[in-house]
């Protein structure tokens, strides 16, 4: 005899009385999400008599609706997994000129653990991890395609330019197979193979947008950065606002060059050897720049006046339009060739200035066309807008 165990028979069950109106509409197990529909309200709770009462006011008001409403089925939409939301926006690879890094929204405490786990995963072993620099440097290796080097990674990990973000610098290292492995290993300025380095940023870009692990944080981990920020808006009383970035010159000159082009901005001449960019601002520009929408047609989408107007002077007449005998302080232009000399004119537009601060901090600063400062709350305004678009 054929034994049947008690899940066999259970099943048995339910697929011999399905047909009898279990799981139909009417059935037992009846889908009861469209039920709230049929609720009907309840009469007020009526108190036992010598019991004072006191006057409740209703929360959620059931608004009265005339006529007969058509009932409807709807399927309310099951929110997606965090893994999948998170990935589109928390992991970008950013690039400036022939730069390249990854660019995580978590802090790097957070960001360190997955790194970890995303080189065990891949086989990687270490033979650096030192979270006070956030250095990780990978165990020499060998890949298939090229037999005769052997290849080793340089993981930076460093806060980020925005609040509460982290870059994530790679660099690739490959000397012949017979040199010595126990050395010093001297790291190059740019990477050895720049397709080996963007293999390692894809490879890592990827494992943390579908990092699933969680948030963990590691404790050794919050020292990286030692606690300092890299770009501030700085206020000094009595002195005009300024940008300051704790980042190399040709970093902060791209990083900037792309807020002044972003948003309100608009770029319409630079020199880096001057330290000069030529801009026009206008807080419309963020509006119109929105998705198509209600408004997309409105306006002068497409078609910027100021902009437009901008283009017409070269930087040698903005420069010569500057007022030598008011500048303000900081003198931002004393050293500058070209400066001053023509009549007065109606440029429109702004001035950003970038110079070299103390402890090689780089400092930003903005006038209008005649080389004078502007108001404090003016120039703060502006100054926020070129920090929010920082990369």
């Amino acid at each position: 005899m054929t034994r049947f165990t008690a899940g066999a028979l259970l099943c048995a069950a339910v697929t011999a009385v399905s047909g009898c109106g279990v799981f139909g509409k009417d059935g037992y197990f009846r889908d009861r999400a469209d039920d709230y529909q049929l609720a009907d309200s309840l009469p007020p709770l009526q108190m036992p008599e010598g019991i004072s009462t006191k006057n409740q006011e209703e929360l959620y008001e059931v608004p009265q609706i005339s006529g007969e409403v058509e009932r409807g089925s709807f399927v309310v939409p099951r929110p997606q997994a965090l893994s999948v939301n998170v990935g589109l926006d928390r992991v970008k690879i950013q690039k400036l000129g022939n730069r390249r890094w990854v660019l995580v929204n978590q802090p790097a405490d957070e960001v360190w653990p997955q790194l970890h786990y995303f080189l065990r995963s891949s086989g990687l072993q270490l033979a650096l991890s030192d979270a006070g620099t956030g250095t990780m440097e990978t165990t020499w290796l060998t890949f298939g395609d090229n037999p005769e080097t052997k290849d080793r990674y340089r993981l930076q990990v460093e806060s980020g330019v925005q609040p509460d973000t982290t870059e994530i610098h790679v660099r690739h290292l490959a000397v012949p197979l017979n040199m010595p492995a126990n050395g010093p290993v001297e790291w190059p300025a740019q990477s050895s193979s720049p397709e080996r380095e963007g293999w390692m940023i894809d490879e890592m870009s990827n494992a943390l947008a579908t990092d699933a692990t969680g948030a963990a944080a590691s404790l050794v981990a919050q020292a990286i950065g030692g606690g300092k920020v890299k770009v501030q808006v700085m206020e000094p009383a009595g002195q005009e606002p300024f940008i300051s970035l704790d980042l190399v010159k040709s970093r902060a000159w791209a990083t900037v060059a792309h807020a002044l082009n972003t948003g309100a901005y608009r770029l319409h001449k630079e020199d880096s050897d001057l330290g000069i960019f030529y801009v026009t601002y206008d807080a419309e520009r963020e509006l119109s720049e929105e998705d198509d929408g209600w408004f997309s047609g409105w306006g002068s989408k497409g078609e910027d006046k100021l902009a437009k107007s901008a283009e017409a002077y070269s930087l040698e007449q903005v420069l010569a339009n500057i007022d030598v005998a008011a500048q303000g302080e900081p003198a931002l232009f004393t050293s500058v060739p070209g400066v001053g000399g023509a009549p007065a004119s109606d440029i429109p537009g702004y001035i950003v200035v970038m110079r070299e601060g103390q402890d090689n901090v780089m400092e930003v600063r903005i006038r209008n066309t005649r080389g004078k400062p502007m108001s404090r709350a003016k120039t703060s305004e502006m100054l926020m807008a070129i920090r929010q678009n920082l990369i």
